[in-house]
């Protein structure tokens, strides 16, 4: 029945109004028509109440009867009521109606003791109906007790027909579901339009979901509430931005891995194509042929650090968290580059604030974090250079850098250091150049420990990076 968002929120909505609607109606009816009897019950009561002496006076001879019934006139005030006086044995011996055969009509009826014998006990009764099938439609009756100097001497009862309170309660009924329709009306006209604000993004963000599916992440939703629904279309924003740039890295990384894998693919296949046609000479073979394991180890080291990177962001990369000593695995990885620092006549400059320090991660990881940087440090920097590397500790972190004095990243470059493929000083030689992903790398498995790394840099004075790692406890 209800098929589209907006047509489920309208009639949602409507039949919760109806319902609500419905149920205010019926309850308010009842509480007016349950008021208006009370009051009018209330209003006959004061009226006797202020009889009582007049007739008091009209049975001590001191009133004559026209002037009682000009006063039994004043209190009927239009109610078309008819009142009777009735004395300790039950007889109606004084009454009063709007008409004068009616007022004849009730002298000297006899009214059961069922009738009248609790307000001779003093009480006042209130009854609905035709009090005995003596009136001929249904009346609201009110009996106090009739006193003479403070004795009850009989009972006066006021007939109040219903049929005049039940017209006021129609108008009232008429007043009350009028405002309901009208309020209904009201609610619709509101909540259509409030549905159509809420499901028109919603339609829009799932046409362009759509437009995603078919590789098109251009389109945007237009946001123009700050609610939950703004809110959401903006994330759903902010969704397409993110979708746009990975296939842009898609396509970047796919190009750049092409590109990567190609250079030296061609280099390796002319070498070998030269050497089996022979137009290399047999004494220059060896020399191409050494070139040419070299691309295959770069290759080897460029899948290497692909896979490594894939697996990072699969999650299949898990780390092995155990404490270790980490000036001991900074030694040990410089000296595993002894031979390219003595061939750079590099100066190495080591400051490590404390002897030791132990922290926790992945030995395996971290050391191929500094493997990187150092690498890095001993690629960037010129001959005769300076390659520095420090430790300390601040709150229960410990902090490692490592800093060159090469030539520097330009500013507007820094940003993009960390992106993969990306290398700063593309015209390289291919023995200069990395894979481009190093770094990427580095970030990834920092981050993986809950840790963060930076970079410092200008022109001309060098490049710094520093990376945190979590002090052992009781270090």
């Amino acid at each position: 029945m209800f098929k589209s968002l907006f047509s489920k929120l309208v009639g949602t909505y409507f039949i919760i109004i109806l319902i609500t609607i419905v149920v205010l109606g019926v309850l308010l009816s009842g509480y007016f028509e349950d008021f208006i009897f009370s009051r009018r019950a209330d209003e006959l009561k004061d009226d006797i109440t202020d009889l009582n002496p007049y007739i008091e006076m009209y049975a001590m001879g001191v009133l004559d009867q026209w002037h009682l019934y000009n006063y039994f006139k004043l209190a009927d005030r239009y109610k078309n009521s008819t009142i009777w006086i009735v004395d300790d044995m039950g007889y109606i011996w004084l009454s009063y109606a709007s008409s004068e055969e009616e007022t004849d009509k009730w002298k000297e009826q006899q009214l059961t003791a069922e009738e009248f014998a609790k307000i001779m006990e003093g009480e006042s009764i209130i009854k609905e109906g035709k009090f005995g099938e003596r009136f001929t439609v249904p009346v609201l009756t009110v009996g106090v007790p009739f006193t003479i100097r403070g004795n009850i001497v009989g009972a006066i009862f006021m007939h109040s027909p219903v049929e005049e309170i039940e017209e006021t309660i129609h108008e009232t009924y008429k007043s009350i579901w009028l405002a309901a329709a009208m309020s209904a009306i009201i609610s619709v006209i509101l909540l259509f339009f409030t549905s159509k604000l809420i499901s028109k993004p919603l339609k829009e963000m799932n046409k362009i979901t759509r437009e995603f599916a078919k590789g098109n992440f251009n389109r945007r939703v237009n946001i123009k509430s700050k609610d939950e629904i703004g809110q959401l279309a903006f994330n759903f924003n902010a969704m397409a931005d993110s979708l746009n740039n990975l296939e842009q890295m898609r396509r970047n990384f796919v190009a750049n891995v092409s590109h990567e894998l190609r250079s030296p693919l061609t280099t390796i296949r002319g070498y070998i194509q030269g050497i089996l046609d022979k137009t290399i000479s047999a004494e220059k073979s060896n020399k191409y042929l050494s070139v040419a394991l070299d691309e295959t180890k770069r290759l080897n080291k460029l899948i290497d650090e692909l896979l490594d990177l894939a697996r990072i962001e699969a999650g299949e990369f898990p780390l092995n968290i155990i404490t270790f000593e980490l000036n001991e695995l900074i030694r040990r990885v410089i000296i595993s580059q002894e031979e390219r620092i003595t061939e750079k006549d590099i100066e190495v400059d080591i400051d490590f604030e404390r002897e030791y320090f132990y922290v926790e991660g992945d030995i395996d990881r971290i050391q191929q974090v500094l493997y990187n940087l150092i690498d890095n440090a001993i690629k960037f920097n010129p001959k005769k250079g300076m390659l520095s590397i420090r430790t300390w500790d601040f709150e229960k972190t410990v902090f490692v850098k490592v800093k060159d004095r090469g030539s520097g990243i330009p500013k507007e470059e820094i940003r993009h250091i960390w992106e993969r493929f990306y290398q700063v000083d593309k015209s390289r030689s291919s023995e200069d150049r990395g894979t481009g992903l190093g770094l990427s790398i580095v970030k990834k498995i920092v981050n993986e420990h809950g840790q963060d790394v930076w970079i410092n840099s200008k022109l001309g004075e060098g490049t710094e990076f520093i990376f945190s790692l979590k002090l052992a406890e009781g270090s």
